[in-house]
């Protein structure tokens, strides 16, 4: 089941010290597609579908892509938000929410580390930010005022984060904020171990 079958409707999105969180939408095209470039590296792994996004990657590919996941967002099947500085000039990053049973998940192999697994979660939850951040400490500070947003304007009862054995920098912020790994998956498309955190 998708998230609105099972009675969970989107959050508004936040203002945090310095940036915007606020749903994904078409019109954000050209500042998304900036900021996807220019993280281009880091996202081959993190997407774990290369190429992607491939060089020639261009505005209007990236417009198929922001439709489709806005038109995911308002049928309630998966939840995706920009990351925007303050004044709405540059995407920061984004987040995605998907339901445990997602399409994503269908053919996974999981290994429980603690008597968790996909079954007893209500939501997965991703997230990436501009590699040209991470020497400031944002991905860090996204991630705490995150989990702050999920913990009091989401009515899910167990969500997780997710990142993949090969994001070393993400695994290490996602740990210093005290948050445990509890599961993870395999996908035989996958060239990485995906890890569960809560």
């Amino acid at each position: 089941m998708g998230f609105r079958e099972q009675g969970i409707e989107p959050a508004d999105g936040f203002t945090g010290d310095g940036f915007i969180v606020r749903p994904l939408v078409p019109s954000d095209v050209v500042l998304d597609h900036e900021a996807v470039m220019s993280s281009r590296d880091f996202l081959h792994d993190w997407e774990q579908d290369p190429p992607y996004p491939p060089e020639d990657f261009s505005v209007e590919d990236n417009l198929k892509d922001l439709e489709k996941m806005d038109s995911e967002h308002r049928n309630g099947t998966r939840y995706t938000y920009t990351v925007m500085n303050a004044d709405e000039t540059e995407v920061l990053g984004c987040i995605y929410l998907l339901s445990n049973d997602d399409r994503m998940y269908r053919t996974a192999v999981v290994t429980s580390h603690d008597g968790t697994d996909l079954s007893s979660v209500d939501a997965t939850v991703s997230f990436w930010v501009r590699v040209s951040t991470w020497k400031d400490g944002f991905e860090r500070a996204l991630l705490a005022a995150v989990l702050n947003w999920l913990r009091d304007d989401w009515s899910l009862k167990r969500p997780v984060i997710m990142t993949n054995a090969k994001l070393e920098h993400q695994i290490a912020t996602i740990e210093s904020l005290g948050l445990t790994r509890r599961f993870d998956y395999d996908r035989d498309k996958d060239k990485y171990t995906s890890h569960a955190y809560a």
